[in-house]
């Protein structure tokens, strides 16, 4: 029997992390290369359970262009874990001219087969990434904003 499990939406405030978009290509100079995106819950007495989403940086957006956000699953509880749906929104701008909305950065669904499973205590490449693109008519405030990506993922705890 499967019981279910749930991970509750990434706070985007405790991120701190960001995906580069530039408009006019790759941003110049050292860049931040870590991107974590962290699956909050309560514990598992009360139905919900920790498991942290990794994506990988994105870089070098311009208007038009779309690039893939990969995404690793690291499972710290002493279960197999079937994750099986991923969601993503862009919660904020680093530009206050450059509004985080779909008409300057658009995140898109998931493109992997899900359900995935995780070992206990392991950790999975999710075979599929999160599109993320920049809109044809993103304005030319978005040129080397920072962008936060929230992530959220539901899971079930696997029966041995």
């Amino acid at each position: 029997m499967v019981k279910k499990w749930w991970a509750a939406t990434a706070s985007a405030a405790a991120l701190g992390v960001a995906l580069v978009a530039a408009v006019s290509g790759p941003p110049e100079g050292p860049q931040d290369e870590t991107l974590v995106l962290v699956g909050r819950g309560g514990d598992r007495s009360g139905g919900r359970m920790h498991f942290e989403l990794t994506g990988t940086p994105v870089r070098g957006l311009y208007p038009g262009a779309v690039k893939r956000m990969r995404i690793t699953v690291d499972n710290p509880l002493g279960f197999r874990l079937s994750v099986r749906s991923l969601s993503a929104r862009v919660t904020s701008s680093s530009r206050r001219g450059c509004p985080a909305t779909p008409a300057n950065l658009e995140v898109r669904d998931f493109t992997g087969a899900l359900p995935a499973m995780v070992a206990a205590r392991g950790r999975t490449d999710l075979a599929g990434s999160i599109p993320v693109a920049m809109p044809l008519g993103a304005t030319e405030k978005c040129a080397g904003a920072r962008f936060t990506i929230a992530v959220s993922g539901v899971g079930d705890r696997v029966a041995r």
